[in-house]
């Protein structure tokens, strides 16, 4: 019995780890776009039904760089995003934010790229004011045209604009980041099937 369990408990984490892809990416600046962003985790979870964005700010924020007006995620090939449903903010967001399914664009807005992202903005003008060990949550939801196209580069997009943008000056600072798919739940998914097949040789033994 208790081997018809432990199967059966890793089938159920094993579909968990093809289907859910977390990672984190900690910049001191901007990365490759610059050196003027605050300093920052960026975290995700994406799956083939929702994305989660969250980012702590962990210092450095000045007058130029203390607030945030446009974030987004890419992971999936052009046009798959077929329609975007609920978007929520969450931790110590402010504002009203807008979603789309575009990249993010100079300038607090979201734009080109449809489908292949999920972007949100706020208004230039009214940024989302950050403070230095807060962290500030975006979650997107979706239906993918095809749930299997996630992930088909290999790669995860990670922006946010900072700001503040004032008067005509919308270009703010940009994190514009490629990471590859992190494999921690693939690995674990690997580690849990490789358990499963001696539990299963276990109790089919026994």
């Amino acid at each position: 019995m208790i081997g018809v369990v432990a199967v059966a408990f890793c089938f159920i984490f094993a579909g968990v780890a093809k289907a859910d892809t977390i990672g984190t990416l900690t910049l001191s600046n901007c990365g490759t776009a610059g050196t003027a962003c605050p300093a920052a985790t960026y975290s995700f979870d994406i799956t083939s039904t929702s994305a989660t964005l969250t980012i702590t700010i962990n210092g450095g924020l000045t007058s130029a760089n203390d607030n945030l007006t446009a974030v987004d995620l890419g992971f999936t090939t052009q046009n798959n995003v077929s329609s975007l449903g609920a978007f929520t903010t969450s931790g110590n967001v402010t504002g009203t934010w807008t979603a789309t399914d575009g990249s993010l664009s100079s300038g607090g807005s979201c734009g080109v790229n449809n489908g292949a992202f999920v972007c949100a903005s706020v208004s230039p003008l009214n940024g989302l004011t950050l403070a230095t060990g807060k962290t500030y949550t975006f979650t997107w939801n979706y239906t993918l045209t095809d749930p299997n196209g996630i992930f088909a580069s290999g790669d995860v997009h990670i922006g946010a604009e900072y700001g503040p943008n004032a008067g005509n000056n919308y270009n703010g600072l940009i994190v514009s980041q490629t990471i590859p798919e992190p494999s921690t739940l693939t690995l674990l998914g690997a580690g849990l099937l490789a358990m499963c097949g001696f539990a299963l040789r276990r109790s089919l033994t026994s």
